[in-house]
């Protein structure tokens, strides 16, 4: 009977803790990035742009987003914060993963005529459980312009295990890198890897 109080009593401990302390900052860019790989020169493309990244209202914030899983409860931690806004935070990890995989630049606009990829991403849950998981659930249009290619349209769901914050924020940044591993290789017209599979949906 005692384990069944744990979690809440450290979830209690972690928010009373917080009203008193500086903010921690964290960041969902990954922190050993592998060197850019050289895109093949036969590519037709010679870039991407992430021209969308919406989040739900209660996500769009620096403080840490917790949910509590009865009573569908959220807290925010002022005392634990992203380094820049969620949405910033996803673009910056996700286009930095692209550009470490693809070897190819995001590009700011396609007034230039340049073939790219545009990417829209429409974020559903970007879940934080204390003392559980990470969850992970959106859906993205892979557009190609100025290129012959297919539009496609998919939905990403992973969790990933975690326990305290930064335990959440770690399981948070494998998320975002395990999506931009699939991502790249839809782009790049290789199998999305068999692990992830099972997380991603697609039509085109």
């Amino acid at each position: 009977m005692k384990s069944r109080f744990l979690i809440p009593v450290a979830f209690a401990g972690l928010l009373t803790a917080c009203t008193s302390t500086t903010p921690t900052y964290y960041t969902l860019q990954a922190s050993n990035a592998a060197p850019a790989a050289a895109a093949p020169s036969t590519q037709m493309w010679k870039g991407f742009q992430l021209r969308r990244m919406d989040v739900p209202a209660q996500l769009d914030r620096r403080s840490f987003v917790l949910t509590q899983t009865a009573g569908g409860q959220v807290n925010l931690l002022n005392d634990s914060q992203w380094a820049s806004p969620l949405p910033d935070e996803m673009s910056l990890a996700l286009a930095s993963g692209l550009q470490d995989r693809l070897g190819v630049p995001q590009l700011a606009s396609a007034a230039a005529k340049t073939p790219l990829w545009q990417i829209d991403v429409l974020v559903q849950r970007f879940e934080s459980v204390y003392g559980e998981r990470a969850t992970l659930e959106l859906s993205w249009t892979l557009t190609p312009l100025g290129f012959e290619g297919k539009t496609q349209q998919c939905r990403w769901l992973d969790t990933e295990p975690a326990s305290s914050v930064p335990e959440l924020v770690q399981a948070h940044r494998q998320l975002q890198q395990r999506w931009a591993d699939a991502l790249a290789a839809q782009m790049q017209g290789k199998p999305v890897p068999v692990n992830l599979n099972k997380a991603m949906l697609c039509v085109s």
